[in-house]
């Protein structure tokens, strides 16, 4: 909430799941605009503000829908209390030994203050957890399981301002991590945190302790990212007298090792950071105490980890698109394609429909983003100070898996609605150093929007880049059909056709409708329609399908003076009856002959007629063979079953050669298939991947 800086509006006590709601269904006023109310009735306790997804489908009159995906806040609470954590040291952790002061606030849901509300406290102390722990810091556990025996509890009241605060600290001895959690007694939504409470590592009084934490070394780096050429500040806690193995390490190797002799109270040291390091590097310090002398009661190895983030400039491309801020369909169009720098650099040009992109909320994608992400650490490290006799080393726990996962997931795609969008993919194309490539395209018949991205490389320079912009396609005079997905023969459809004058010099428009043979216009097949100002307009015309299966096409012609535009729409036409089958049988005598009256029914085109001559009783051997004669599919024993018997059909029917081409590409495709269950033993699994016959 705006004004309340470092309040913290979350509960991490709180585990939530996604949950699907129907929110609204109505009509657009006349500029197209349907207020809608967001009140979901959630099933669970939400752990602060929420982020709705909002599928939305927006019909045509015409019938043709799209469907757009956005976001929005949801407030489930109309009251939020939120917890301003103290400052720590320049580590991150507070002291024991100390009552450090939490300030909390309560405000609306549209962040403005709200006085005199009841608060409850309670603390609860919680395990370590190493923020690359590879485990989720499961905090609920903690508010359910062991809300009986909370450390600290206390209610407090604020202000008329909505303000107020309360103390905490624990005795020396009770150092750890603790989750400290504000509850609004009234509406229900609590807000909190962890914070971390420890001794100084320098302060010469012991911790008494054998666990993991006690190994560990809280260090800090003076910022998260770097540039190339700059250098970096790493701070430590220490003694005087010891020794600092500083190792920077990344996905698959150390970079480089410094030492360092530590000084009383606080060490520093300066990196230079180099494109060796790029994307990032991992900085870990093992501090090495003197034998013996361990004065703080602190192992005499203490060791720490923290990643810094390494740009290097010369790795990154910035295309430059230049085009028109308007674009017309079935008209050429020049784009003309730089680098701000002037860096050579080979690249590809895509235009796509701007409603395609959105179905996924499409991100231009930028190759950078894929070479030059983080890295997990991938170097692991091990010691024997724990076995120095006299001298206490602490448990180091090799937890060190670490980042490179923030590009993972994504939506899935959604399938399309049925239209043509715009795709067009030019290049790759080769631009030199300083110069700028011109490239002509012609749209196709299409109104809406496009997006234009150009994605860079130099795979010399290990550079990287892409760049996009997004412009409108659109004329005077513009028309869109709509059709059903699917018609049956014989039916009756109606096509209506939407007219948008866009400019004031549309007056009088001319609608004229074409089909093939899948359609039969009903009435007249043009009409006029008139404009007094920019508007859009509804006109339908009446079609009655054909007698046949396959694709029935429409094109729709508007005219208006010079201005002209036309639209196609196709169609499936599909017989939804099943298969039907006339069956006639007659034996034949020695010697005789016999005519068989024989006349064909059903849609032109999806009939045919079989005849089958046999010495014994007839199977219907035609029928079977169709369904014998498969590609094989499913476990081992259905690709057996079904190719087997192929390879005798030959020894007991007349197969043409259609048919024994198509038995030989199975009977070839299953041997080859069989390789895919064979186990190591020899022996053959019941389905592929799996290690036992």
């Amino acid at each position: 909430f705006k004004g309340y800086t470092n309040y913290v509006f979350d509960d991490p006590a709180q585990d939530f799941k996604t949950e699907e709601v129907n929110i609204y269904s109505g009509v657009t006023d006349g500029n197209g605009v349907a207020m809608v109310e967001l009140q979901p009735q959630l099933q669970s306790r939400a752990p602060g503000m929420l982020k709705a997804a909002i599928i939305t489908k927006a019909y045509e009159k015409g019938g043709d829908f799209s469907t757009d995906v956005t976001t929005a806040t949801y407030s489930p609470y109309n009251t939020y209390v939120g917890v301003k954590m103290p400052q720590g040291n320049k580590y991150g952790m507070l002291e024991t030994g100390k009552s450090n002061k939490f300030d909390v606030a309560t405000v609306s849901e549209n962040g403005k203050a709200k006085g005199n509300r009841m608060l409850e406290v309670k603390v609860y102390k919680v395990d370590w957890r190493w923020w690359w722990d590879a485990s989720n810091d499961d905090m609920s556990s903690y508010s359910s399981a062991l809300s009986r025996t909370p450390q600290y509890s206390q209610t407090v009241r604020t202000d008329a301002s909505g303000k107020a605060s309360f103390n905490f600290g624990t005795d020396e001895e009770e150092w750890g991590m603790y989750l400290v959690r504000v509850t609004d007694v009234e509406s229900g939504h609590s807000a909190g945190g962890t914070v971390h409470i420890d001794y100084p590592y320098w302060s010469g009084r012991s911790r008494n302790t054998t666990g993991p934490e006690a190994a560990m070394l809280m260090f800090t780096a003076n910022k998260e990212k770097y540039a190339v050429g700059e250098k970096a500040l790493i701070s430590f806690p220490s003694s005087e007298g010891g020794r600092a193995l500083i190792s920077l390490e990344n996905g698959s190797k150390v970079v480089q090792t410094y030492w360092s002799k530590t000084k009383k109270g606080e060490t520093q040291v300066e990196i230079p950071i180099t494109d060796k390091m790029a994307p990032n590097v991992y900085i870990h310090i093992t501090l090495l105490q003197p034998h013996a002398s361990t004065k703080n009661d602190s192992p005499i190895r203490l060791y720490g980890i923290v990643p810094i983030e390494v740009v290097d400039k010369n790795t990154i491309l910035e295309p430059q698109i230049a085009m028109p801020a308007v674009l017309k369909p079935e008209q050429k169009t020049t784009i003309k394609v730089s680098e701000k720098s002037g860096k050579a650099m080979t690249y590809t040009i895509a235009i796509v429909d701007d409603g395609l992109l959105d179905l996924t909320r499409f991100k231009t994608p930028n190759a950078w983003d894929d070479f030059y992400a983080k890295e997990a650490l991938g170097v692991k490290t091990w010691d024997i100070y724990d076995d120095v006799i006299g001298a206490y080393g602490g448990k180091v726990n090799q937890v060190f898996s670490i980042g490179g996962d923030e590009d993972l997931g994504g939506g899935q795609a959604k399938k399309a609605n049925r239209f043509k969008p715009v795709v067009i993919y030019l290049g790759p194309y080769t631009l030199p150093k300083g110069q700028t490539k011109s490239h002509t395209v012609t749209l196709p018949k299409y109104i809406g929007s496009v997006r234009t991205m150009v994605v860079a490389a130099n795979t010399e320079g290990s550079a990287y880049g892409s760049a996009e912009k997004t412009t409108p396609v659109r004329s005077p005079l513009m028309l869109l059909a709509s059709l059903p997905r699917k018609v049956s023969p014989r039916e009756r459809v109606t096509l209506p056709v939407t007219l948008f004058a866009m400019e004031k010099n549309i007056k009088n428009v001319t609608l004229q409708v074409k089909t093939n043979n899948g359609f039969k216009i009903v009435g007249p097949s043009s009409q006029k329609v008139s404009f007094a100002q920019p508007d859009e307009k509804v006109v339908y015309f009446d079609l009655e399908v054909g007698d046949i299966n396959g694709i029935g096409k429409v094109t729709v012609t508007a005219t208006s003076g010079k201005e002209k535009a036309s639209y196609d729409v196709e169609i499936d036409v599909m017989n939804p009856n099943p298969v039907t089958v006339n069956y006639k049988e007659l034996v034949l005598e020695p010697g005789k002959s016999a005519t068989i009256e024989w006349e064909a029914f059903g849609v032109a085109g999806t009939n045919k007629a079989v005849l089958e001559v046999s010495a014994f009783p007839s199977i219907d051997f035609n029928r079977r063979l169709d369904y014998l004669i498969q590609y094989p599919h499913g476990c081992l024993e259905q690709v057996t079953s079904g190719a087997f018997p192929q390879l005798y059909l030959a020894d007991i029917a007349d197969i043409d050669q259609s048919r024994k081409n198509k038995i030989q590409k199975n009977v070839t495709a299953a041997i080859q298939k069989l390789s895919q269950y064979q186990v190591a033993n020899g022996g053959f699994s019941y389905w592929p991947g799996n290690m036992t016959p």
